[in-house]
């Protein structure tokens, strides 16, 4: 009796109308994975809607042409599928341009074959046409590159059912109903697929898959609906758990241990992947004296020390987890290394309980500050404060005794190419040794003092400017000749130096200064590495003064 409309074409319509609104309401998600997902169902859609064409009562120039366009959506579904695993399980960074690019060959060289196929025949050996109720069906006999599409179909559908499924085992029991039903709906198709595959010619190449995809959107749309799929994705794992410094448990609601981090290597000895199913109790019994917070369904906080060698402090927090219905699906461990605090902690009582004996050295200590007021503290020489109040005085006494007092200006030639080459802490040992030369080289009641920068003054008192003078280039042999190791290089500078003397170049602090300024400039533009006294300048008299 003839049919006017087969069920399988009613059965392939609908499954296409329920997957191409599936598609429609993963398309507007902006979940990792919406959009593979939203280009799968579509394939699904494409493959299931010019499926029903096969079994309608058109010609078979017509359901040729139609299966070519089906073909399309067949093709393609496969490297989808494990498109959208990858992007759903946040391993997207494995889709570049170059992987997408390898993914799309094989189905695109597939349509080539197929569209062409009647110049080789290497996908259908052969096409013929049988009556079937009715309605004239196309009879095909398999070529090679169809059992080759097939193949590869079904090894890439796996590895991604495999990689979907791996993820799963590992995900928190928060998403393990959304999971489920995404694996239940992609595997319905399949297994629908492998039937037909082996009952190929009993079916006249029946093909349940695209009949079953129907429940596929079904189950997706559920998924959807019931588990906010695409609205709650799991987050990435490795983003997450796997990266967090500290130790992370996953508990299921019979408090097994179901997921566990690589942190959790530094606190437990062995592998930690050989915990997975462990009851906790057993493996944190030798931590813990109440193990009852386990079985609390409120969030609970302690202090645990874990008995390794040596002993470490832990911050343990204990959360539930809850279903949507209220109902305890597991906990949530997270441990925090606290030795380092719990160490700081006994430091700071050993300190609070030498406070009392340390009040008697507060007074010590002030004196050491006062010292440090008049202290450069990187080298140790006195500061240009400490210059200014004692060389007032110093000029006060000279006045009354009547004796002369020497000034020596130093700076270092070049000194910012070594700080632009080798650093700020080349540098600053240079000034260190410097200022271990200047103080090594002073006599006593002579004083050394950083001036600012890379300029120091030497004030001797009681010192003709001809010995200053002596006195001066021998330093500045002493300093030529300094090699100030630093990493593989041994650093060395040139000075030049300027000399001025009370009471001839000037009566006040601010002259005599001044003065031995102005010739050590004179001394750097001279040529540096030079010592020039302000005598040799030959300025007028009242030169500083009009300055």
């Amino acid at each position: 009796m003839h049919i006017p409309i087969h069920p399988f074409t009613v059965f392939s319509l609908l499954s296409s109308v329920i997957t191409l609104v599936s598609a429609l309401i993963a398309w507007r998600r902006s979940a990792p994975g919406s959009r593979p997902l939203s280009l799968l169902l579509l394939s699904m859609a494409v493959w299931s809607g010019l499926y029903s064409t096969r079994w309608m009562d058109i010609s078979l120039d017509a359901k040729a042409f139609w299966f070519k366009l089906m073909y399309i959506g067949v093709a393609a579904l496969p490297t989808l599928y494990l498109v959208f695993v990858l992007a759903f399980t946040h391993q997207a960074r494995r889709l570049t341009r170059r992987n997408l690019l390898i993914l799309s060959i094989p189905p695109v060289v597939s349509i080539l074959l197929q569209w062409t196929d009647h110049y080789h025949h290497l996908f259908f050996l052969s096409t013929g046409a049988v009556d079937v109720q009715g309605i004239v069906m196309a009879e095909l006999v398999r070529g090679p590159a169809y059992f080759a599409h097939v193949a590869y179909s079904y090894i890439v559908i796996g590895f991604a059912f495999l990689l979907l499924s791996q993820i799963a085992l590992r995900s928190s029991p928060l998403y393990l109903n959304q999971y489920r039903l995404i694996m239940i709906g992609s595997i319905l198709p399949w297994l629908g697929s492998f039937y037909s595959e082996f009952n190929f010619s009993d079916w006249y190449g029946l093909d349940l898959a695209p009949l079953l995809f129907g429940f596929s959107g079904i189950i997706f749309v559920l998924a959807l609906v019931r588990t906010h799929f695409m609205d709650l994705v799991p987050v990435a794992r490795t983003h997450l758990i796997e990266n967090m410094p500290d130790g992370v448990v996953v508990l299921n609601a019979q408090n097994r241990i179901v997921d566990i981090n690589p942190a959790m290597k530094h606190f437990i000895e062995g592998e930690t992947s050989s915990l997975l199913g462990k009851d906790v109790f057993d493996v944190f019994h030798a931590w813990m004296e109440k193990l009852d917070l386990f079985l609390d369904e409120k969030e609970t906080r302690t202090e645990l020390k874990v008995p390794n060698d040596p002993s470490r402090y832990l911050d343990l927090r204990v959360t539930p987890l809850y279903d949507r219905d209220h109902t305890l699906s597991g906990r949530l461990l997270v441990f925090r290394d606290v030795t380092e605090r719990k160490q700081v902690e006994k430091r700071l009582r050993y300190v609070n309980d030498k406070l009392q004996g340390q009040l008697i050295e507060i007074g010590i200590l002030q004196s050491k500050l006062r010292e440090q007021a008049i202290r450069d503290p990187l080298t140790d020489l006195f500061n240009r404060r400490y210059l200014e109040e004692t060389l007032d005085r110093e000029l006060s006494r000279a006045s009354r005794e009547n004796y002369p007092v020497c000034i020596i200006m130093i700076d270092i030639d070049h000194f910012k190419r070594i700080n632009d080459t080798y650093g700020h802490e080349a540098g600053d040992l240079v000034l260190k040794a410097i200022a271990n030369t200047l103080s090594e080289q002073s006599r006593r009641g002579d004083f050394a003092c950083r001036y600012g920068g890379e300029e120091f003054v030497v004030v001797m008192p009681n010192i003709s400017l001809e010995i200053a003078y002596e006195r001066a280039e021998d330093l500045r042999q002493s300093l030529t000749f300094l090699s100030v190791p630093y990493e593989y290089y041994q650093l060395s500078v040139t000075i030049s130096m300027g000399i001025a003397c009370y009471p001839e170049n000037g009566q006040t602090r601010e002259i005599i200064l001044r003065a031995a300024d102005r010739a050590m400039y004179a001394a750097k533009e001279a040529g540096r590495d030079h010592i020039l006294s302000y005598d040799q300048l030959q300025l007028p008299e009242d030169a500083l003064k009009d300055s």
